[in-house]
């Protein structure tokens, strides 16, 4: 069985100075229902997110501090790439 989670962001024309708000929104709504299902659920989860995305995890705690509470503080930081892959970081969302 796979637990699935659909989060979801509004865009707010007033954050339009803060790029990927609505995914910020979506993330923090998606980390305090982590940690409202308990340390097990936290534990899981900080497991997969590690696993799916390893070297990157700087990366989104960077743009996403949110995800800090389930994965913790990140031992490093993110590997500096050129611009288009740093472009390229995030197509997977």
């Amino acid at each position: 069985e796979r637990n699935i989670h659909f989060i979801s962001g509004k865009f707010d024309q007033l954050q339009q100075a803060r790029p990927l708000s609505a995914m910020n929104a979506a993330f923090i709504e998606y980390t305090n229902s982590i940690i409202q299902q308990g340390p097990k659920t936290c534990l899981e989860t900080k497991k997969a997110v590690i696993n799916a995305i390893n070297t990157d995890v700087g990366v989104l705690t960077d743009v996403f501090p949110c995800l800090c509470k389930i994965i913790g503080k990140p031992q490093t930081a993110p590997i500096e790439v050129g611009s288009i892959a740093a472009q390229n970081r995030f197509k997977f969302f």
